[in-house]
């Protein structure tokens, strides 16, 4: 990216008016110009910002320059709004969530001002999504919480439904809005738990390689599902997956609560590896200055597992109670 937006609504019809002017069908363009017909659908429907590869490719097919055609739709930049998006962010991995109201009064003051008619729709989803987290989150109300999902979903998505959710292509903000309708299922709805699962599951599907960072996430949630449902080794599956993301984009990000679910897991299991997973965890925590999470996991080791983490020498030691 270079500073700048772009209107991806606008240039995914226009892309699609090419494909459709050439005579041409999506299953052709995937197979002929060596393009996953799933990249080439979110391009299409405006989900995901195409890799100037891709447009490489296509725009050879095309026999047009679409790295060109795409400047016609960049917006101005929005800065302002990125700082904001990334505290939100910082917070939410964090577990900060009551820090999210300051974030979210900025957001209503931006929704004030002009700004192209596909980012106005970009915040307003932001915001219900920040919204909806510190209903759930801080004001402990699930039921206004999924409201505000279901509310955020259908400003791209009209027809949305928990119960057509499959019927539609997202974008990675799209897929995180409905990863959060489905731990609502999971945690607060233990008789729609199963639902909630399917609904992660379908998040994973929908994500391309390029979307790893909401990626990370799903892959903790779902990890975290199959541990409710007492089904380890999956938990453990899915923990591992997540873990092998981090380590190959090499970020740290989301990679201390992985190693918790896997330590946990395989506590679970029986096996004694896990102290070298949990000690993992909290080295992650300290490193990166998660110190809230660091004492939500030792707090809940000792709490649900009967294990105390204390520091001896510098040494991470744990202890059975």
């Amino acid at each position: 990216m270079d500073g700048f937006y772009y209107d991806l609504e606008g240039f995914g019809k226009e892309l699609k008016n090419i494909r459709k002017s050439l005579r041409l069908t999506q299953n052709e363009v995937a197979e002929q110009a060596f393009i996953n017909i799933d990249t080439l659908r979110k391009i299409e429907n405006g989900k995901v910002m195409p890799k100037q590869e891709t447009l490489d490719l296509l725009s050879h097919f095309y026999k047009k320059d679409l790295n060109e055609v795409l400047l016609k739709y960049r917006v101005k930049d929005y800065s302002t709004f990125c700082k904001i998006k990334n505290s939100i962010e910082n917070k939410l991995e964090s577990g900060d969530f009551e820090g999210l109201k300051e974030d979210m009064e900025k957001l209503k003051t931006l929704e004030e001002e002009k700004m192209s008619p596909y980012y106005a729709k970009f915040l307003r989803q932001l915001l219900l999504l920040s919204e909806s987290i510190y209903e759930k989150a801080v004001n402990k109300d699930p039921h206004t919480s999924l409201i505000k999902l279901e509310k955020a979903m259908k400003v791209t998505i009209p027809d949305f439904s928990v119960y057509n959710y499959a019927n539609f292509v997202y974008s990675d903000l799209e897929v995180r809005i409905l990863m959060n309708i489905a731990l609502i299922f999971v945690f607060e709805k233990t008789e729609k738990r199963q639902q909630g699962l399917e609904m992660l599951l379908f998040c994973l599907e929908a994500l391309s390689e390029e979307e790893w960072e909401i990626k990370i996430k799903v892959y903790y949630n779902i990890s975290y599902t199959y541990h409710l449902l007492s089904i380890y080794e999956k938990s453990l599956y899915y923990a591992n997956l997540g873990i092998e993301t981090c380590v190959k984009n090499n970020t740290l990000s989301g990679l201390g609560l992985l190693l918790f679910r896997k330590a946990i897991a395989e506590l679970n299991l029986g096996r004694e590896e896990y102290k070298d997973s949990l000690i993992k965890s909290i080295n992650i925590f300290e490193i990166t200055g998660q110190d809230k999470l660091k004492k939500i996991t030792i707090e809940s080791c000792k709490k649900l597992y009967n294990l105390e983490i204390t520091k001896e020498n510098g040494m991470i030691v744990i202890r059975n109670l």
